[in-house]
Order: C-alpha cells, then sequence, then structure tokens
C-alpha cells in the first residue's frame, strides 16, 4: 500500500495553492489550500477537506483538490502527523526523569514517524475541518468531507460524529475493519500494550505486505467506522473498484450503501469496472473526480 507515482497535477487557470499549517494535538500538520484566485471579500464557497489513505500524503488528493477549486470551492489537503513533512508525535525514553524544583527534567524522546493510528487521524481531519471553517470566504453550512481507501473510513468515522459534514465523498474505503485477517492480532496486540508485553507505541513491528508504516494494532482493535454508519445522515456518494483487492466491497463501500438506503439517506453508489484498488487515482480517476465533483456542487 506504498503511495503511488500519481499522475502530476496540472493547476488549472484562476486557482492558487498556498501552503499552510494545520496544527492538531500540538502536531504540525503540512497542508495545502486551493481557492479561486479572485474572491470578494464578502463571498462564501463551499469548502471541502480531503483525506488521504495509508502511506500517501496531502499529494494524494492535489488533482482532486484543485478540480474543486476550479468549480469555486475553497479546498483543503494534508498529511496526517508522522508522514512525510508532517510533525510527529513524541515518546519519552526516559519514564521516569528526575523533576527538579520547577517540575522540570532533561529527557531523552523518540520521534514517531510513519504511524497508523486512527485516533490520531480522526483527530486531523477534526482540526483540518477546524482550519478550513476559519477560511473567510467559507460557508461554514456548505462544507464536505472526501477520503480515500484507509482515509475513506477515517471520513466516515468523523462525519457520523461532525454535524458540520454537509455532504460525504469516499473511494475505495476501508470501513470493516473488524471483518480483516488482522483483527484478531489487533485484540492480541491490545492486551499486551495494555499490560506491557508489547511496545506502548510500536514502530517498525506487525507490517502489513508491500505497505509503509507502522499499524497501530492496539489502537486499531477499538476503531471500526462500521459501527458509525448507521449514524450518517447527510447526502454520500460510495465509489469501489471492479477489481478491488485490498478492501472487499461486498464488506465495505456496498454494504455502507446498502446500509444507508435502508435507513432513507440520500447514497449514490459506483464501481468503477476493471480497476483495482489503486486504479482508482489512474483509470478511474476521471470518472471519480468528476462523480465526486458533481456530488459536492449538488449537495454544497
Amino acid at each position: 500500500m506504498a503511495e503511488p507515482k500519481y499522475p502530476p497535477l496540472v493547476m488549472p487557470e484562476g486557482i492558487v495553492r498556498d501552503t499552510v499549517t494545520i496544527w492538531s494535538n500540538g502536531i504540525a500538520l503540512d497542508a495545502d489550500v486551493y481557492r479561486p484566485a479572485t474572491l470578494a471579500p464578502d463571498a462564501r464557497r463551499p469548502g471541502v477537506v480531503l483525506g488521504h489513505g495509508w502511506g500517501g500524503s496531502k499529494s494524494t488528493a492535489e488533482r482532486y483538490a484543485a478540480l474543486f477549486a476550479a468549480s469555486g470551492m475553497i479546498a483543503v489537503t494534508f498529511t496526517h502527523g508522522s508522514w512525510f513533512g508532517s510533525g510527529s508525535p513524541l515518546q519519552l525514553v526516559d519514564q521516569d526523569p528526575e523533576l527538579d524544583e520547577n517540575n522540570e527534567a532533561t529527557v531523552r524522546v523518540r520521534f514517531i514517524r510513519d504511524l497508523i493510528d486512527p485516533w490520531a487521524w480522526t483527530q486531523n481531519v477534526r482540526a483540518a475541518l477546524d482550519y478550513l471553517e476559519g477560511e473567510p470566504n467559507v460557508d461554514p453550512d456548505r462544507i464536505g468531507l472526501w477520503g480515500t481507501s484507509f482515509g475513506g473510513g477515517i471520513a466516515i468515522y468523523v462525519a457520523a460524529n461532525d454535524p458540520r459534514v454537509s455532504a460525504l465523498v469516499v473511494q475505495v474505503p476501508a470501513i470493516a475493519l473488524s471483518r480483516t485477517p488482522a483483527w484478531g492480532l489487533a485484540q492480541q496486540r491490545a492486551i499486551a500494550t495494555a499490560r506491557g508485553d508489547f511496545p506502548a507505541i510500536p514502530q517498525d513491528v506487525d507490517r502489513f505486505p508491500d505497505s509503509d508504516g507502522t499499524p497501530y494494532l492496539a489502537a486499531l482493535a477499538r476503531f471500526d467506522p462500521l459501527t458509525q454508519v448507521d449514524r450518517l445522515r447527510m447526502p454520500t456518494l460510495i465509489i469501489d473498484a471492479g477489481q478491488e483487492e485490498l478492501y472487499p466491497t461486498a464488506d465495505n463501500g456496498q454494504n455502507a450503501a446498502t446500509i444507508l438506503r435502508a435507513n432513507g439517506v440520500t447514497v449514490d453508489y459506483h464501481v468503477v469496472p476493471a480497476i483495482t484498488h489503486y486504479g482508482i487515482y489512474f483509470d478511474g480517476y476521471e470518472f471519480g473526480s468528476s462523480t465526486a465533483l458533481n456530488w459536492f456542487e449538488s449537495y454544497l
């Protein structure tokens, strides 16, 4: 699941991209804001936050963000903490440092890198929503959320619990994490971590085949976006790959769409034929991006 080399971004005319910092639980996230170059001071436009997947970065979503901005929206992409240009959480190496009279101490720390922590990721998305809401031209009543792959499950979890999200788009989403082969190991890791028999914050262990980074299995054991699908009430678009090999559509995207329809939620479900999971960024890009754009234009 390493990040592929995407086709290069061709910036549409009249769009500007500014690199900014989003602060999330004290971690500096590397982010970009895409907006129309000319906006009246009192203009109010829809806004969209875009979240990448496992091993991705803000560049995962740059073509989508530029497309949305070209239609008049303001879009934010960002890189999750501990990945690429974003800051890292710190872990104390000295567990019992000697404090002086000011409760200060000299300690050694470890910078945690390339960690897949779903709870930190949900907070990062909320921080990105906070940042977007603070943009002077964004209409806070017209905010959308877009997520891809593992970030699609994160987007569902956040949307189910944040009333600011008025429209949702996810593609090739990882939703039913409790049905993955790693779930049993995740339960074991949660127990072992709590009892001190496994690293409190793992690094370079439990790696998934052909994937970058370290999955925080103890945290993943208590994170399952499928349990939150029933809470979604906003119009939701789900796009899957016809030859999905990572997150079976019957358990994930298709299953979520069935639940939403049964709940009377406005939902549209598409399968792009003849593409695998990562094909959504290549042969599936034109359909996926244009369908997402139409969704946000219709519901924001």
